[in-house]
């Protein structure tokens, strides 16, 4: 299915016609392993002294995949909706919670910017890396990173639980 499945493969402009709904879940599926064992071995690879470009970059190639894959399937989910692109949609977005908590949790990766961010190299950083820094470790605190770990984990579960209605 990788090789028939538009969304795995590169594009400038997203082919709407050759999305699928039986393409969503098993792109996503796909590109959220593949990120998961990337951030694994960026972390093995660079935690200790990271760089702005295996850290920083790397990570934002990785969550850009991701993105230009799910965009395509977020506006075909809002224009054209119908029952089974619903579906699909909504079987990925749980999938999609639990990847970003998991990132907004991931010790070894807030570590990883806290290192860069008071590194030697950070110090010659424009404004807008800056920026990129400080507000990366203020979403990691947002996530819940500083939380005791019961805490984190309830944090975490809170972040995944899909929206109540009733809930204003």
């Amino acid at each position: 299915m990788t090789d028939s499945n538009p969304l795995l493969q590169n594009f400038d402009l997203p082919p709407y016609s050759s999305i699928r709904p039986e393409h969503v879940e098993p792109a996503v599926d796909t590109i959220l392993a593949e990120n998961r064992a990337a951030i694994t071995e960026l972390l093995e690879q660079h935690a200790e002294a990271p760089s702005w470009a295996a850290l920083v970059l790397a990570l934002d190639e990785l969550n850009g995949r991701l993105e230009r894959a799910w965009g395509p399937v977020s506006h075909l989910n809002a224009v054209p909706n119908n029952a089974e692109f619903r579906r699909a949609y909504e079987a990925c977005l749980p999938k999609l919670s639990e990847y970003f908590t998991e990132i907004g949790q991931n010790r070894r990766l807030f570590e990883a910017y806290k290192a860069l961010s008071s590194s030697p190299e950070s110090k010659g950083y424009d404004v807008a890396q800056q920026t990129i820094l400080q507000h990366t470790l203020r979403d990691f605190r947002l996530s819940g990173i500083d939380l005791p770990e019961a805490e984190q984990q309830r944090h975490g579960a809170l972040q995944m639980r899909p929206p109540d209605p009733a809930r204003p």
